[in-house]
């Protein structure tokens, strides 16, 4: 088999039994929405409006009452809607409500019963517009403005992806970017958190004198990053994902949360990898072949895709054990598929796959594998990329193949032209000498090309 010139697949790198786990940020808090420390404090209302749909649950954008509204404001407006909806199916909401079809009985009434509670009624008042009621506070006029835009621009933003997909791309992103630097701007200010502390005192309530201003604030950001996860399960928008939240990783405020906030996701797509791996491993073990590439190629792969929309929220080994694991798998099942078709050529079909095979696992490999995997897929498609449709032409149990003998032929022709033109000119030395400097100068030639190209095809 020596004598055909053609290198065997190295062997296997190391099986693909590591876990790719683990791959979450900071800390364990569990998923952003769920909001589990807010619940503890009694202030729930974060975690009920966690969502895509933050702004348009809000209790003041579905009553249209002001911030500042109370007792007997509210008691005549609910009879007002009361009335208004025992004829009508629904009513449009605040004038800004970013709700399309209106809100329905029930979902009025349940807005009103959010106003009674003092502590479900300051977050809802956190996130919606001040406009110029008066609140009673000292606060600089440029806080209340500055308020109001990080509740516009961030209101905008959810609406341009959940309900108006003409808007293009690029707005969207500048929008996502002017709710980051708003909102972080605003959280920042301490005067934002001595009006805080204002309402609590001024709403006057011993439910809500039970808390802070400080939890208040340490509440928001998540709140507000929370649309994220439902927005990211939309692989257009995840395909933006880094770009849209580099402008709030940022700001101070929000900089430590997204590793949390795509855990669940991250969990998700590696627990899809590590079955599908185990599962195509037991069945390259039984030769079942076309099942274990099918998995491969149609499951784990686009999963590990998948990951790399997270690829700025997860740390580099995290990815990298992740990279290392598929790649493997590939580059072993493409090399137990090298030696299945030694000695019996493949369809064209099976072909294809060995090579589809080969180089995903040659565009995915870290770096610690690219040596041992780069020369599978040097030797493989040696193999397999001569072999015409339906598996005719050489074929490693042909002896000299067509690929080997043009290879040869078109390395030599430097040789042979220089030797004749020397000839030409008299000489045996020099003859040879030229011969020999033309061909080995068109060999590294060659050499350099075809490292290139593998060198390209990684990337």
């Amino acid at each position: 088999m020596a004598g055909t010139g053609e290198k065997r697949a190295g062997g296997r790198i190391g099986g693909p039994a590591a876990a790719v786990r683990g791959a979450s940020g900071a800390g364990s808090g569990g998923r952003i929405g769920g909001h589990g420390d807010s619940r503890g404090l009694g202030l729930s209302r974060f975690a009920d409006l966690a969502g895509v749909r933050l702004y348009r649950r809000n209790a003041f954008a579905v009553t249209g009452l002001p911030a500042n509204a109370q007792g007997r404001a509210v008691r005549q407006q609910r009879q007002r809607l009361e009335a208004r909806l025992a004829v009508g199916e629904s009513w449009a909401g605040d004038a800004v409500s970013p709700s399309t079809d209106g809100y329905r009985r029930d979902e009025v009434r349940s807005a009103f019963e959010e106003l009674q509670d003092p502590r479900r009624r300051l977050v809802d008042e956190l996130l919606w517009r001040w406009d110029e009621v008066d609140l009673g506070c000292d606060c600089p006029r440029s806080l209340h403005a500055d308020h109001d835009a990080a509740v516009r621009s961030h209101l905008l933003a959810l609406e341009a992806e959940t309900e108006h997909g003409h808007v293009p791309v690029g707005n969207r992103n500048a929008m996502w970017g002017s709710a980051a630097r708003t909102w972080g701007r605003l959280l920042g200010q301490p005067a934002f958190r001595t009006h805080i502390a204002h309402r609590i005192r001024a709403l006057d309530d011993p439910r809500l004198a039970a808390h802070t201003a400080d939890e208040f604030l340490a509440a928001l950001p998540r709140l507000l990053v929370s649309p994220f996860t439902e927005l990211a399960a939309d692989p257009a928008f995840r395909a933006r994902l880094a770009k849209v939240c580099a402008g709030w990783v940022e700001q101070q405020a929000f900089s430590g949360l997204f590793f949390e906030l795509f855990e669940e996701m991250v969990e998700e797509r590696t627990e899809r990898i590590e079955k599908g791996v185990r599962s195509a491993v037991g069945l390259q073990n039984t030769q079942k072949y076309p099942d274990a590439a099918r998995i491969l190629l149609r499951e784990v792969v686009p999963a590990f895709e998948e990951l790399g929309d997270f690829r700025a929220f997860l740390s580099n080994w995290q990815h990298e054990e992740a990279a290392h694991v598929v790649a493997v798998s590939l580059n072993n099942l493409a090399v137990a598929l090298q030696r299945h078709h030694l000695y019996r050529r493949p369809s064209e079909s099976q072909r294809r796959t060995i090579l589809e095979l080969v180089d995903k696992a040659y565009e995915i490999t870290p770096d610690r594998d690219a040596k041992a995997i780069e020369t599978n897929w040097a030797a493989i498609q040696d193999q397999f990329t001569h072999l015409g449709p339906s598996g005719s032409g050489p074929h490693r149990g042909d002896r000299g193949g067509t690929g080997s003998t043009w290879v040869a032929l078109v390395m030599a022709s430097p040789i042979v032209l220089a030797f004749f033109l020397g000839l030409a000119a008299g000489g045996v030395l020099p003859v040879l000498a030229v011969a020999l400097v033309c061909g080995a100068a068109f060999w590294l030639w060659c050499l350099r090309g075809r490292a290139g190209a593998r060198r390209k095809r990684r990337r």
